[in-house]
């Protein structure tokens, strides 16, 4: 009875409003590139590693707190990608039969989930302004179980197309860890609904 007791209260507290008093959320587009490693096989028996650039692109929801007029908010970032499956590894030789089938994979979806600031450092806020940004986060959702640690830097600027409505884009330098570090390019691209 207790338990259900706390659901209620939780789902009460949970249904009253809340008022936002600044920030903003919209939808974004992300694409870019990150490495890979890929295993192979020789018909020898032998094993090989190709380090592979692969393509990944996603859309998500990024919410900004912070006053529209002020230089610094806060970014929560929640995007789903979609990372490319890999290509048959270049071994410079003429045997095809270096990846076997069982390392052919599907495209694989990642869930991420990044807080970050984003410092305006030319321009007018309430304007077009030039920022530069750092998102730490995590590729949590995975389909094959291979969560990692996401650290992105980059520049940017957003654009306030009215008093509500801010497009914006970014470039970053990407870093995944997973038992090893990879690196790459991304961008993003989005227009935020802006609350204050």
């Amino acid at each position: 009875m207790n338990n259900l007791l706390r659901i209620a209260l939780a789902s009460v507290a949970l249904s009253c409003g809340f008022n936002a008093h600044a920030g903003g959320i919209g939808l974004t587009t992300s694409a870019g590139l990150h490495q890979e490693r890929v295993y192979y096989y020789s018909p020898d028996g032998d094993q090989g590693l190709d380090n592979q650039s692969r393509p990944n692109y996603g859309i998500g929801i990024e919410a900004m707190v912070g006053d529209k007029d002020e230089k610094v908010q806060g970014i929560l970032r929640m995007n789903w990608l979609v990372d490319s499956p890999p290509t048959k590894p270049d071994t410079g030789k003429v045997d095809d039969a270096v990846f076997p089938p069982a390392h052919e994979q599907d495209a694989r979806s990642v869930g991420t989930l990044g807080l970050g600031v984003q410092w305006g450092v030319l321009g007018d806020p309430t304007g077009t302004q030039l920022n530069i940004s750092a998102v730490v986060g995590t590729g949590f959702i995975t389909t094959d179980n291979t969560e990692f640690l996401l650290v992105e830097a980059g520049v940017g600027v957003t654009h306030n197309l009215t008093s509500r409505i801010q497009a914006n884009m970014n470039t970053m330098g990407t870093m995944r860890y997973r038992k090893h570090g990879s690196f790459g390019p991304s961008v993003y691209a989005g227009i935020r609904y802006l609350f204050d």
